[in-house]
């Protein structure tokens, strides 16, 4: 099933999205009519998404990979359409983002990321 988010809830949806997937891995391609289609990134953990506006200009903001050298972030300018498509059942899904341009992003959601799982959660310790 998709679901198209209405503009009003983007924000909202995406800081749910970014707290419920947080580290899950993602493969990212970019649709383009002009230059076809292309992988930007492959299994890297997702970190989240950000709806920024400013005056009319509007971006949404992608953040994957972990650490300095596997980190990369992807800016959609002017984004027109919102969409989660589900897979299965959970969360696993695949996101779609257009642009005004008619450029798309697809985020697809495959799995909590293996490697960040088997690394020991760091305890907080108090003085």
């Amino acid at each position: 099933m998709t679901l198209e988010v209405e503009r009003t809830e983007w924000k909202k949806f995406f800081d749910t999205l970014s707290h419920d997937l947080a580290d899950w891995e993602t493969t990212v391609h970019i649709l383009d009519g002009e230059n076809g289609a292309q992988v930007l990134s492959e299994r890297l953990p997702f970190q989240g998404l950000t709806f920024e506006r400013e005056g009319a200009a509007e971006t949404i903001g992608l953040s994957v990979g972990f650490g300095t050298q596997n980190h990369q972030t992807h800016n959609i300018r002017n984004p027109a359409k919102v969409a989660f498509a589900e897979r299965g059942h959970g969360p696993a899904g695949t996101l779609d983002i257009e642009d005004a341009d008619g450029v798309t992003t697809l985020i697809t959601f495959i799995e909590p990321h293996r490697e960040l799982l088997k690394e020991p959660k760091a305890e907080l310790t108090t003085r």
